[in-house]
Formats: C-alpha cells, sequence, structure tokens
C-alpha cells in the first residue's frame, strides 16, 4: 500500500462524512476504508469503491493499515487496544474525526461533554447563541459530524459541539476557547475497565486550553471539584444545592450568576424544562454563554422560548389522569436516578434494555420511596431483577413496551400519576436506538389514547 495512504476507520455516519470531505478536496489521494464487520450496504459501499476508495473489512486486514501515514478513527474504535500500537509504533499517527476537523478550521470552539445532559445543553446554547444574533453551528455527537460542516464554518465563527468520552480518546491538539464537562457518572463501563480510565477520556476536554480559555464545571459533582487539576483554563462553577461566589447557581426560581463581584439573575419562572439535572443544563448553558459575551437579559429571552429535545423528559401524552413521560435518553443508571427524582406522586417506572455495566442497585432506594410499581423489559431485565429484588411484588416482567404501556396505565388509571420511562439501559436489544425506543413508547400511549378514547 502507498506510504501516503490515508485510512478512514469505520462505515457509519462519521466514517462516510470522512471520505466524502477526503474524496473533494484530495481526489488523488490515496484512500482506504476499514471495516470490522461486513458492510450491509453494498451499494453505498460500491458508489465509493468506484470513486477510488479501497476497502478492507474483517480484523484479518487490519495489518495492512501499518503502511498508512494517518489513520482516522470513527468513535466506536478504541484506540487503546494493542493492535493500534503496532499502527503507531509503524509511524502512522492515529487521531479523531474531531481532531482532524479541528487542523482545518480557524474557529471558536464551545465544546460540552459528560455523562448526561450534553444533546440538551449544546441545544440550548446554539439555540441562545442564535436567539441573541449569534450564529453558530451545531455538531458532533449531535446531528453532523464536524468535518461535514467543515466548508460551512467560516473563520472566526463559533461551533458549538456534543462530544462523548469516544470522540474525545484521540484528541492531539483539539482545544475549545469553552469547555464544559456536565458530571461524571458510571457510563460506558463496558468499554472501559474503571470510572478512571472513564475520566481520564472526558478529561481530554482540558488538556490544550490556556489560562485565557474557560472550564464550565458542575461544583456538586465530587469527580470535578479540584478544577485545578482539569486542566489551566479559568474555572466556571455552578450548583444547585448551594450559592456561589463565582459561577452560576440557584435562589428561588432564578438563576443567579456572579462574577467579579458582579451579580445578575435570571428568571426561571419560564423555564420549559423539567427536572434538577435540566436546571444543571441550564447553568452550565448560561455561564457557556456568558463566557463568549451573551448578556443576561439575552439568556433569559433564548431560554423562554427553547421547547427540549425529544426524548428527553418529554411529555408523551395523557390518558384520563395518568401522565406518560419519555425519557428514553436515560441510558445509564444516573440518568434514571435523576428522572425518578423529578417525578413527584404517584410513579411506575419502565426500565431495562442492554446492561452498560453500571450498578442497578443505585435505584433500590429512590424507588423504595417514589415508586408503585417498577416494570422491567430487556435482556438486562434478569440482572435488574435480580439487584431490586427487595421491591418484592413492585416488580413486573413485561415482553415489550405496548405491554409496559397498558400495564403501567392499570396500576395508576383510578388514582392517577406518572409511566416514566427511564430506563437506565441502553436501547440496542429491542431497538435502533434510544430515539427508536422513545418513539415507540409515544406510539404505544398514542394507541392507549384511542383506546380509551382519550386525544389529550
Amino acid at each position: 500500500m502507498n506510504r501516503d495512504a490515508l485510512a478512514v476507520l469505520g462505515f457509519g455516519k462519521t466514517g462516510q462524512a470522512m471520505l466524502e470531505y477526503l474524496l473533494a478536496r484530495e481526489p488523488h489521494l490515496s484512500l482506504v476504508l476499514y471495516n470490522d464487520e461486513a458492510i450491509a450496504d453494498g451499494e453505498r459501499r460500491s458508489r465509493f469503491e468506484r470513486r477510488g476508495v479501497r476497502f478492507l473489512i474483517g480484523a484479518d486486514r487490519f495489518a495492512e493499515l501499518a503502511s498508512c501515514r494517518l489513520v482516522v478513527m470513527s468513535p466506536g474504535f478504541d484506540g487503546r487496544e494493542p493492535r493500534f500500537a503496532a499502527l503507531r509504533q509503524g509511524g502512522a499517527e492515529v487521531i479523531s474525526e474531531i481532531e482532524f476537523a479541528f487542523r482545518r478550521l480557524r474557529a471558536r470552539f464551545i465544546a460540552v461533554s459528560g455523562s448526561n445532559g450534553k444533546s440538551t445543553t449544546v441545544s440550548l446554547v446554539h439555540h441562545l447563541l442564535s436567539g441573541a444574533g449569534r450564529p453558530s453551528h451545531l455538531a458532533g455527537n449531535i446531528g453532523k459530524p464536524l468535518v461535514a460542516e467543515i466548508d460551512a464554518i467560516e473563520g472566526g465563527s463559533l461551533v458549538v459541539l456534543e462530544l462523548s468520552s469516544f470522540q474525545l480518546e484521540e484528541i492531539v491538539r483539539f482545544r475549545p476557547e469553552v469547555a464544559v464537562l456536565l458530571n461524571i457518572t458510571p457510563d460506558h463501563l463496558d468499554r472501559y475497565p474503571s470510572m478512571a480510565e472513564y475520566a481520564a477520556a472526558k478529561f481530554n476536554l482540558f488538556k490544550n486550553q490556556q489560562a485565557e480559555d474557560c472550564m464550565v464545571l458542575n461544583a456538586d459533582d465530587p469527580l470535578l471539584r479540584d478544577g485545578s487539576k482539569l486542566g489551566r483554563g479559568r474555572p466556571l462553577w455552578f450548583s444547585a444545592t448551594r450559592p456561589l461566589a463565582c459561577g452560576a447557581h440557584l435562589q428561588g426560581q432564578d438563576l443567579v450568576l456572579s462574577e467579579g463581584g458582579e451579580v445578575q439573575a435570571i428568571s426561571l419562572r419560564r423555564n420549559p424544562l423539567r427536572g434538577i439535572h435540566n436546571l444543571e443544563n441550564i447553568m452550565a448553558a448560561a455561564l457557556a454563554c456568558r463566557a463568549v459575551g451573551l448578556s443576561a437579559r439575552e439568556i433569559e429571552a433564548g431560554l423562554a422560548s427553547f421547547r427540549g429535545l425529544p426524548h428527553r423528559m418529554e411529555e408523551a401524552g395523557r390518558v384520563g389522569t395518568v401522565e406518560f413521560i419519555d425519557d428514553s435518553k436515560a441510558t445509564n443508571v444516573d440518568a434514571a436516578l435523576k428522572s425518578i427524582a423529578s417525578i413527584d406522586g404517584n410513579l411506575v417506572v419502565i426500565l431495562g434494555g442492554k446492561d452498560k455495566g453500571g450498578d442497578f442497585s443505585a435505584l433500590l432506594e429512590p424507588l423504595q420511596q417514589r415508586a408503585r410499581r417498577v416494570l422491567l423489559l430487556g435482556k438486562a431485565a434478569p440482572l435488574l431483577a435480580g439487584q431490586l429484588s427487595a421491591l418484592g411484588d413492585r416488580l413486573a416482567r413485561v415482553r415489550d413496551l405496548e405491554e409496559a404501556v397498558a400495564s403501567g396505565y392499570g396500576v395508576l388509571k383510578e388514582s392517577g400519576g406518572t409511566v416514566l420511562l427511564a430506563p437506565a439501559c441502553a436501547s440496542f436489544d429491542m431497538f435502533d436506538n434510544f430515539e427508536h425506543r422513545g418513539e415507540v413508547f409515544k406510539q404505544e400511549v398514542r394507541r392507549l389514547q384511542q383506546r380509551e378514547g382519550h386525544h389529550g
């Protein structure tokens, strides 16, 4: 293989965006696409092959990448695997798609990571900037890969990036002007051997920042409390539990911004988002927007018109006095805990899916306090049943979301209350993704409304 060849790893959304970018700009480049597994979309593969891309499929072909000068990874690949050490020793540079795109841009970056709340926070930052007449580009783990947006991003433009731990693993020079880390709670422990390694990937967000850059940090998260150990950026803190001299905190129905002795209040009376976790997301977004020049008045005006994202504490409908809430995006234990804590009154919780290595026993106490029934589905149901066995006859297994919706309604039909989908698990055992799971849940609620003669 040509020593000047460039390899793209993965044929998903990110990998295909990388191929399109490279083919448009460097048509004579020797370009390789590697994928561990066979590619189901043969027609799409053929279209790229006709444009000169060479495909290497299967783990036995991986060693052929050693002759490439640059290897750009999609997030699904783990650069800590031993096979990547051999590539690096052979002289190949291995980077993420985010790093590749960053090197080709002269933009200003607001980058957001965290175990939970990333998509809501970046969407709110983007919304606030747009409402204040400060256009920005939204990319990364939400929407389009960053490489697909390169041509649309002018020098000096603001780019709002959602970044997963996977996307941050192979960062070399990436440097955001504002780096937001919302929280670090157990997640993806099916990929990371320990919380320390998971946290280390998140902390890459800060590693290239300088003193003039900003770190927005959760003062209530024990892994983030010592900001001096994270990076050289100036820390801006937010807390949902106590006042802060510098940063953002809650006071009654106001969000208070404090910095340099100046105190400004942002009313939350028109806040459309439910739950304490969304108040944390709002504080983080407000600090990020203040750091790039928005006023408290602009932030308050933009917040009132924000409608949130689907499948994140989204109202899925009512049947009589029973409310259904779709929080399908609660794919880990901490997210589910915050969802449960945000609902008062009679509660039925739907849990289950594909286990990601979380400790479900952390759910036991809040479920004992709040839940009348806990419905378990999917591959993780036996594990959940074992760790939550103290709930006794409040636990019930269900085949699918159709049965879960009907069963939850049956429990609450007379008393009223809330049926909450907050699975604490990934969706891939029964669904394409968390969006698909949430849509099926909402569809089953609509069917229940029709059967019961309710349309609200």
